[in-house]
């Protein structure tokens, strides 16, 4: 069984999935705004680092793949 090296560097996906596993399996954009930097910490170093998380969530989204929307805002892992 491989085992994961302690310095693996999250993808933002993967930061996103942590994040709403760790609350429940849901997150509103406030919440994931709020703690990204906790699973990815360089998500902030951009000046338009919202829209990047929310490009990866969308697209995400759109491939069917890790997430849907649950409510206005409101995201949780399919």
């Amino acid at each position: 069984m491989a085992s994961i090296n302690s310095t693996h560097i999250m993808t933002k996906v993967e930061a996103i999935k942590a994040l709403m596993k760790d609350n429940g399996g849901v997150a509103s954009w406030k919440f994931i705004y709020d703690n990204i930097e906790r699973y990815y910490p360089a998500a902030k170093s951009s000046p338009e680092w919202e829209a990047g998380i929310r490009g990866v969530l969308y697209r995400e989204i759109k491939n069917k793949q890790h997430f849907k929307r649950v409510g206005f805002g409101v995201f949780a892992l399919a």
